[in-house]
């Protein structure tokens, strides 16, 4: 790398370091097998969902409470491991047993929490049933209330080959009334202690329309209000908790609660006496790849934040995958796919590296005319512009090429970022997990070696200034990417290798 891709990637990463931390952003339902145990005894109105002219409005949280004491019971599927709170029918914690946290047990959302962690508020708050129903390859777990007019079932769907919860909330009318019924449904607050953590990556609620996303870290106590919302939800780097529903709710919002945030989703729906209403949606509990998270067709890959330029980033992403499935090793991919990069940015790269060393070329004449004009800098200018034109150079000939390269550097800096692939991925010797750090420290420090080598190839200034720049460089650098993921620094490291040979050729050219 020369001088001016060096200047201009450490401007880069200080941009994007000031944006992260300041400024930004499966299957189908089983059918329940013929049963004959019933999920609730009390029979059931024809579904309707006829609009009338006189309805009484529902308040979830002044109306129809009833009270019953907490119990938990925990549900298994093959991929997750769901704590209920019996009294009120919803989620109290989710642990996904593929998956290892930082302390050494499965990855769960809202571990050890002591409230609700996913609610269905309705306006039957608890003193809900529950009733378990076994089918093949899943799992019906269902939970009835009862509060004068009204019936509520609760029922989540848990199956063996899938991250997807199918959920239902059914709501049958016994009184006189048509009833006006608010469904809301909060996700939050946090996530729980376990999840890895990272300054370079959002973490904290999401709601998105498929069109709009808003982000609220999870200790902020900003608010955001969303339309025509498809899910909402809390993300992790790597996983994710969202309720998703492409035509079921109505608005989403995050607002603060208890100095943090709280995702929620809502809609309402009439239901006339004697009359019963369903309303069915998804929760997703797990990990996040793309490819994975987009076939679901909810939108939920909007949870995964490839910044400006994600038109490259997703792209760089299956082409890594592409290549892992060719030599099954994320780290020959990452650097097969770096050389890729490399080749096709190659002649941008060499126009920048012969206009610096015809930069250079001249630079003792341009050093004469700072002296000669020194208190003129009217006729400097001047002289200085003569002097390119005489030579046929353009000082901004090195830079233009080297700034259309940025996007593609950050893209798949991102790419990798975010790459839950890469959890675990060895590549060889020490390098047992490429989203770690290097244990050993020995990748970043010898990527700083490769900095100064470049530095030593490249053609120098006489400006002390410029020179003193240079020098600290590859200190920075080094501490910079010190505790990166190992991916990521495999990748710099391969691309500085890249560019010392580049830099050599460039050299030995007369």
């Amino acid at each position: 790398m020369d001088k001016r891709t060096v200047i201009a990637f450490v401007l880069s990463f200080v941009v994007l370091i000031g944006w992260t931390y300041f400024i930004a952003p499966m299957f189908s339902p089983v059918q329940p097998a013929a049963d004959n145990t019933t999920v609730s005894k009390i029979p059931q109105a024809p579904v309707e969902n006829a609009a009338v002219d006189n309805v009484t409005p529902v308040n979830i949280n002044k109306e129809l409470q009833v009270s019953a004491p907490e119990e938990l019971t925990t549900e298994k599927s093959k991929l997750m491991e769901v704590t209920f709170n019996t009294a009120t029918g919803d989620i109290r914690s989710v642990a996904l047993p593929a998956w290892e946290d930082t302390e050494g047990g499965f990855v769960t959302f809202n571990k050890n929490g002591v409230s609700d962690y996913a609610k269905i508020l309705t306006p039957v708050s608890s003193g809900y049933t529950k009733k378990v129903i076994n089918l093949q390859d899943s799992k019906l777990i269902t939970f009835t209330a009862q509060s004068g007019s009204l019936i509520i079932n609760k029922s989540y769907q848990l199956f063996d080959n899938s991250y997807l919860i199918k959920s239902t909330i059914d709501v049958t009318n016994t009184g006189s009334n048509s009833l006006n019924i608010p469904v809301k449904i909060n996700i939050g607050p946090k996530l729980g202690s376990g999840f890895e953590e990272s300054s370079y990556v959002f973490e904290g609620a999401v709601i998105t329309n498929g069109g709009k996303t808003y982000r609220v870290k999870m200790n902020d106590t900003d608010s955001e209000v969303l339309d025509n919302a498809v899910w909402a939800g809390y993300t992790s780097k790597y996983f994710l908790f969202a309720a998703a529903s492409n035509d079921l709710f109505k608005k989403a919002e995050i607002f603060p609660e208890n100095k943090s945030a709280i995702a929620s989703i809502n809609t309402d729906f009439i239901v006339n006496p004697g009359s019963r209403h369903q309303a069915s949606f998804d929760f997703y509990v797990g990990p996040k790849y793309y490819d994975q998270l987009k076939d679901l067709g909810l939108s939920l890959q909007k949870s995964m934040d490839y910044g400006w330029f994600y038109f490259i980033a997703i792209p760089m992403l299956y082409v890594l995958n592409f290549l892992n499935d060719i030599f099954h090793n994320y780290g020959i991919a990452i650097i097969i796919l770096t050389i890729i990069v490399k080749v096709l940015t190659l002649p941008l790269t060499l126009k920048s590296m012969v206009s610096m060393k015809e930069m250079t070329k001249i630079q003792p004449k341009v050093l004469e005319l700072r002296e000669k004009f020194k208190n003129d800098p009217a006729k400097l200018n001047q002289a200085t512009m003569d002097l390119y034109k005489e030579h046929k150079v353009n000082p901004l000939s090195g830079c233009f090429p080297l700034l259309l390269q940025i996007p593609i550097f950050f893209a798949l800096y991102k790419a990798l970022l975010l790459s839950l692939e890469l959890k675990g991925a060895p590549f060889f010797g020490w390098i047992v997990d490429l989203s770690a750090k290097d244990p050993y420290y020995i990748t970043p420090i010898v990527m700083g070696i490769t900095m100064f080598l470049q530095q030593k190839m490249t053609p120098t200034t006489a400006d002390p200034m410029q020179q003193k720049i240079f020098l600290a460089m590859p200190v920075i650098f080094t501490f910079l990417f010190i505790n990166f993921q190992s991916g990521l620094v495999l990748y710099w490291l391969t691309n500085n290798v890249l560019s010392i040979i580049q830099q050599y050729v460039i050299n030995k050219r007369k």
